[in-house]
């Protein structure tokens, strides 16, 4: 039992001056992981974070920037949903895919130019702007966010502003009271603060500095705190100076944008740079490389994935994910004033089932299979591989796990060293694009410490995990590709019949003046005039076929409009919606169009499929260029 007293300045306001009560505390019995193990903190002996009771914690962030002033709590607009809660809906989806953190923060000064202004209109946060916050907002819609966040568990990192935007635009005195006010009102919630968006550049790093010092002064909890940085290595004046600030715990590292991926090197500086007390301090990777948006040059798809795994092995304690429409809050195709059309070509629901979501959450899993929190990155240490820039290792002080990640575009690999000769390993290739293990060996015997690895299973990405302690793979498994045949297909004739599925494309489902209007019928209604228009022809496009049933597939042909491009097309099966099968995949067997005359001398994507299956997706990866048509006159696909 805790007995309060609450004792106010204002001794005449008596709802808070003289206010007494207690409270009883419970064991708790659930499994809420931020109620079983405690709130995080540093490590004691690691360069990652920890629950309250040890217990390892892998970041896996999701970006909502400016959630709070401009995600609907109380309204939805994805097609077919009526779940009325654009927040819930976007954090249901995050929590089924594995995501531990809520990253965001306040537009304070209502100054950012995102969200969706002027289609969605949120209530301000200010009842007099910058110097008065209105209560009721926080109490009706903050509030509940934030509660929901901590009642599934998930970290919420949260700024307070971005970069010189918001010092620009509030006083001195109004920016450091609503950081008081913030620290004071969620400093019971299961945060940690990164101060704000790019503190790192002038104006800015003054004013965001002292809001950050106020904070720690005001969280009684002393929750881990951090600011997100400006891409930088740790030589750059801004990080040593963070470094040696007494509230900076940890690194949010930003490597930026434009399908650019972080050097080795760029992570070593901060594993081999300690803290001012000479302990090691953790860093995530909290910013690189948004699927689908345009910042410093278009990030198509799979730099997203590959900064993700590269940072993980490198010693980063989690990663941030980020994609087109989600992170900039766009909430419509029709009317945005925000960043729709400039950073993003995309609302958040046509972002929010991307496929690196997905795959942002396998790489999770992965790494907590591993025991990440044990692995120490290896860069380009030739006594532990022989590995290079695309070639990236971890592995343990004593050597009984190693993890690798390849993304050459060959076959090849490499030895991974330092292992232990008395130890017998199991080995399994890892799908990145299915969170699925192959099994590669067991009984492992190193040689004078060293193991060759296996060529690659195909020439995508691939992980591969190295363990003495495990007897099976510590997840779902598949069988290993076959490795690209002929790519020169010319049928379109497949043995069965022409399936009628059910067929969903987000990416088609667009907002105007008139209302909803989705060209996905036109995929499979026989005719070549009628075409599937994609909203941003430039992004990765979904389409999900359902077939109500499990079939036996045979074939599928993709007729492209008049003037579309040879794109890079993955086909996968599934038989509950969740646990996918690459069929094809034109990036590791070679794209082979042709144009047909069975259908007016167009584009036709054909290959053949096998297995049973009920929902069939399709994705169509983007050229990046907006003015690229990207349209399917019909989708045939065949089945017995």
């Amino acid at each position: 039992s805790w007995n309060y007293e609450v004792f106010c300045s204002n001794t005449e306001d008596t709802g808070l001056h003289g206010q007494k009560g207690t409270l009883t505390a419970e064991a708790y019995t659930g499994d809420n992981p931020l109620l079983s193990h405690g709130r995080l903190r540093g490590s004691a002996d690691r360069d990652n974070l920890t629950y309250g009771d040890g217990t390892p914690f892998f970041w896996l962030g999701d970006t909502n920037w400016q959630a709070p002033n401009y995600v609907s709590l109380t309204r939805c607009n994805y097609p077919g949903c009526y779940c009325s809660s654009q927040f819930r809906h976007e954090v249901d989806d995050r929590l089924a895919k594995g995501f531990t953190v809520y990253q965001t923060y306040f537009d304070s000064a209502e100054s950012d130019g995102g969200g969706q202004l002027g289609v969605n209109p949120e209530p301000s946060m200010w009842s007099i702007r910058h110097k008065l916050p209105d209560t009721k907002v926080f109490t009706e819609k903050y509030d509940k966010m934030f509660d929901y966040l901590a009642e599934k568990g998930m970290v919420i990192a949260l700024g307070f502003g971005v970069h010189a935007m918001t010092i620009d635009a509030m006083d001195k005195e109004d920016l450091e009271r609503i950081s008081r006010y913030l620290t004071a009102r969620y400093a019971a919630y299961p945060v940690i603060w990164i101060t704000a968006q790019e503190i790192t550049g002038e104006p800015q790093f003054g004013p965001w500095v002292r809001t950050a010092e106020i904070t720690r002064r005001g969280d009684g909890y002393r929750h881990p705190q951090s600011a997100h940085m400006f891409p930088m290595k740790i030589d750059n004046e801004y990080a040593q100076k963070l470094n040696g600030m007494g509230w900076h715990g940890f690194y949010t590292l930003q490597n930026g944008h434009g399908a650019a991926i972080a050097q080795k090197s760029t992570y070593r500086g901060f594993w081999d740079t300690g803290g001012p007390d000479g302990r090691p301090k953790p860093f995530v990777e909290a910013e690189a490389n948004y699927e689908d948006v345009y910042c410093g040059g278009f990030n198509g798809y799979e730099a997203s994935r590959i900064s993700a795994w590269k940072a993980a092995l490198c010693g980063c304690g989690g990663f941030t994910y980020g994609v087109t429409g989600v992170w900039a809050n766009c909430w419509s195709t029709f009317g945005d004033t925000g960043w729709m059309g400039t950073f993003s070509p995309e609302p958040w629901y046509m972002g929010l089932s991307k496929p690196g979501s997905f795959e942002a959450g396998y790489m999770a899993a992965f790494m907590k299979a591993a025991g990440f929190e044990a692995l120490i990155p290896r860069f380009d240490d030739g006594a532990w591989s022989d590995f290079n820039e695309q070639k990236v290792l971890a592995s343990t002080e004593d050597g009984s796990v190693a993890a690798a990640y390849f993304y050459n575009n060959d076959l090849s690999t490499g030895t991974i060293k330092g292992l232990d000769d008395s130890l017998r390993y199991r080995g399994f290739w890892f799908d990145p694009l299915t969170g699925k293990y192959i099994p590669a060996g067991r009984n492992i015997k190193p040689q004078k410490g060293a193991y060759a690895l296996p060529q690659k299973p195909n020439t995508g990405d691939w992980a591969f995990l190295l363990s003495s302690r495990i007897l099976s793979a510590p997840g779902p498994t598949e069988a290993m590709p076959a490795h690209p045949g002929n790519t020169e297909f010319r049928t379109t004739d497949f043995p069965g019949s022409l399936q009628k599925p059910v067929i969903t494309s987000l990416g088609s489902a667009i907002y105007g003046a008139e209302g909803l209007r989705d060209t996905a019928p036109a995929l499979t209604d026989g005719d070549i005039l009628t075409e599937w228009l994609p909203f941003a022809p430039e992004a990765t496009q979904t389409i999900v076929c359902d077939l109500r049933q499990k079939k036996a597939l045979t074939g599928i042909n993709i007729i492209f409009g008049d003037g579309s491009f040879d794109p890079h097309i993955r086909i996968m099966g599934s038989v509950d919606g969740k646990s996918q099968t690459v069929l094809q995949d034109t990036k590791t067997a070679g794209k082979g169009m042709f144009k047909n005359n069975k259908y007016g001398e167009r584009y036709v994507f054909s290959r053949s499929l096998n297995g049973k299956y009920r929902y069939v997706t399709v994705l169509v990866f983007g050229s990046g260029d907006r003015n690229t048509p990207k349209s399917i006159a019909e989708l045939e696909l065949w089945a017995k």
